[in-house]
């Protein structure tokens, strides 16, 4: 089976987002931290990337974050290790190989394109970690639907559906990453000969 040390979170960090997205991102630090796995995400202190470490700190987690050299003025200050890094290839690097699993809150266009790469490299069969995008209230249902109609438009495999899981909420994170941990999540679809080369 495989194991599950550490998770690796991408998420928003404007200072602008709801209360209500830094209470998941908060809900999952705690979460993440109570399960025994290191919390790895992009190392600020601000938006839902502080209130997720945060949140795994104050209940004991360990957090380690990978920040672009350009953010270092809102680096958070009180993480068990903090690499920095001087382009956005060398983060996302970082980020993914720290990570057993992903997960994916809301965010903006970084997250969306860490999402993106990620979905991607499994796809292509470059891994096979859990890939978990929490769709809370429903924040991700336009991406959805739009992954809807490249099937539909015969520009994604319906197949590849599967490679993300979709979840409403913190509980269903913690669900789907054990379900991994115990050999108990969905295969992944075998990968047909052209698939390297088109969507």
């Amino acid at each position: 089976m495989p194991a599950v040390r550490s998770v690796t979170v991408y998420a928003g960090s404007s200072t602008r987002a709801s209360a209500e997205y830094l209470a998941l991102a908060s809900e999952l630090g705690r979460a993440l931290a109570r399960e025994g796995w290191v919390v790895v995400y992009g190392g600020a202190r601000v938006g839902l990337m502080g209130a997720l470490a945060d949140a795994a700190l104050a209940v004991g987690g360990r957090v380690e974050g990978v920040i672009l050299d350009t953010f270092a003025r809102v680096a958070h200050a009180s993480l068990h290790d903090l690499v920095t890094v001087h382009d956005m290839r060398s983060r996302k690097a970082g980020l993914a190989h720290r990570g057993d699993a992903y997960v994916v809150l809301p965010g903006g266009f970084g997250t969306l394109e860490e999402l993106s790469e990620i979905l991607v490299e499994r796809q292509l069969a470059m891994h096979h970690r859990p890939l978990v995008l929490v769709n809370h209230a429903g924040f991700w249902d336009p991406l959805l639907a739009l992954i809807d109609r490249q099937v539909a438009s015969g520009l994604v495999k319906e197949k590849y559906r599967q490679l993300l899981t979709v979840v409403p909420d913190v509980a269903g994170v913690v669900a789907a990453i054990v379900d991994y941990a115990r050999g108990d999540a969905p295969d992944a679809p075998v990968i047909d000969g052209d698939d390297k080369l088109r969507g």
